[in-house]
């Protein structure tokens, strides 16, 4: 095909049956094209923000002529056309003609199914698990069960005979998704469509995916209006709630290199499309402490989908990831018809929802400088709850500590301003002095004159202004832990 050619429908696979969609179709959620459209009404709704989990689904997708492993997914806040070029399998997929799978079986033996409304959604998420295992060769623990269904919310309370139908597992009869699936036919006939551009429009609705940058920043400077979209685990969510919508929107699935993750020679290069999940698994024994923090980011189903870019482009003054980054240095970039520009993080909020970027610029990335083994870092996260839970307040400190000295420090806090800041005053009065338990008791006591919280659901100012303090305590006991271990 014509490299300039363009698409006005999405090509997917559903169950193996090929759909096209286009129009008004394309823009639905997920969730609504498979229940009304498709007659797969096992996909359930009921928070439709992407956190009860009912609306699982298994999403795989063709990227740098490579299928990716099938991954839940939350359906009803994803927009249909984000799935073109990949395939999905619904509950109603995982069965073998008459027969159920080895995880149906399970969930009916240990009767984890209950009122049934979250069931479909649990099976989906625990058969993501069982693929994955299976391949792996890894035995399922009550804990890897947990840790795949955090993102599945039950509210009969039953979790008990659910967690027992996946330790109980016969891997050895699960039958692979990806063989049935992921078929030869499909790669090819998607490698047809690899170099077409996509434009869908319905009514006032606009969908475009440019198949490389040149076209991408060419339709963003003459429609600057136009959102950028990539998971939309938090665009999706506005727009259900009727707080934005996402009518004139741009993907960059298109364009295989926002896909890229790497180590380079100035650090981890981590593309627009990079899913936090991904990111997790890559800086395990790269960046491991930014890898625990996003462990506890979210559910399964929103690391599976969002980015990493995403989360620092909505610049929400509590995201987890942010304090991190602008402790690390990190910088993003931007790329416009003007050219290429790179901003670091540390200057980019100037306000809240206020960032330097034009309108015509397209975030295509963020390097993440690795620091050395002389910095020691920590990121915490605060909420109500350890798992799908938004921040109260967020902290990260790397310090380089010489001897028993501090000789260089990088604070950032969230959730205590209208942005997350870098704390430089708490920076410069740290170097030089003792790694002590009484300088980070000091600098706790410091930064509540510098910081401003407000009182809102999740905590009050007085709440965060304690937290805040405590958390330099917490922070150097950890450290002095990790270093009288490993000195």
């Amino acid at each position: 095909m014509s490299e300039n050619k363009i698409r006005n429908e999405i090509h997917v696979f559903i169950n193996g049956a090929e759909h096209r969609i286009s129009g008004e179709k394309a823009f639905l959620p997920l969730a609504q094209y498979l229940r009304y459209h498709s007659s797969l009404p096992g996909t359930k709704v009921v928070c439709a923000e992407g956190d009860c989990g009912a609306c699982t689904v298994l999403s795989a997708k063709l990227e740098n002529n490579t299928w990716s492993e099938f991954q839940a997914i939350n359906s009803c806040i994803a927009p249909m056309y984000l799935f073109d070029m990949g395939s999905l399998v619904t509950v109603e997929g995982l069965s073998e003609q008459d027969d159920l799978s080895e995880v149906q079986n399970k969930m009916r033996e240990f009767h984890g199914g209950q009122c049934g409304y979250c069931t479909p959604g649990m099976v989906c998420s625990l058969s993501s698990l069982a693929e994955k295992s299976a391949c792996s060769g890894k035995a399922i623990t009550e804990k890897k069960a947990r840790n795949f269904l955090t993102g599945n919310l039950c509210r009969c309370t039953g979790y008990e005979p659910i967690l027992a139908a996946a330790t109980n597992l016969d891997l050895s009869k699960w039958k692979s998704l990806s063989a049935k699936y992921l078929t030869d036919s499909q790669k090819k006939q998607f490698q047809s469509l690899a170099s077409d551009s996509l434009m869908i429009e319905a009514g006032a609705k606009k969908f475009t995916a440019p198949a490389n940058f040149q076209v991408a920043t060419e339709q963003k400077s003459k429609s600057p209006q136009t959102r950028l979209v990539a998971g939309a685990t938090d665009l999706g969510v506005l727009h259900n709630k009727g707080k934005a919508f996402m009518d004139d929107v741009m993907s960059l699935h298109k364009i295989t290199d926002t896909s890229e993750i790497k180590m380079t020679a100035d650090g981890v290069w981590v593309g627009a499309r990079v899913t936090l999940t991904a990111l997790e698994n890559f800086l395990e024994n790269k960046l491991p402490e930014l890898s625990r923090l996003l462990r506890i980011f979210a559910s399964p189903q929103i690391k599976n989908q969002g980015t990493l870019v995403g989360n620092v482009m909505n610049g929400s003054p509590i995201g987890d990831s942010i304090p991190a980054l602008l402790a690390l240095d990190a910088e993003v970039h931007l790329q416009s018809t003007k050219g290429l520009r790179k901003v670091a993080l540390p200057k980019f909020y100037k306000a809240y929802k206020v960032f330097d970027v034009t309108a015509d610029e397209i975030a295509t990335g963020i390097l993440i400088p690795v620091p050395g083994l002389e910095w020691k870092s920590k990121f915490f996260k605060v909420s109500l709850r350890k798992d799908l839970d938004i921040s109260a307040v967020t902290f990260a400190a790397l310090v380089k500590v010489d001897g028993n000295t501090i000789s260089d420090a990088r604070i950032a806090m969230g959730g205590v301003g209208p942005t997350v800041v870098r704390l430089s005053d708490i920076e410069s009065a740290m170097k030089g002095q003792p790694f002590s338990e009484d300088t980070f008791t000091r600098m706790g006591e410091k930064v509540r004159t510098l910081i401003k919280p407000i009182s809102d659901l999740r905590a009050t100012d007085e709440y965060r202004l304690k937290v805040a303090e405590n958390l330099f305590k917490k922070c150097h006991i950890e450290l002095q832990q990790e270093m009288t271990a490993c000195p």
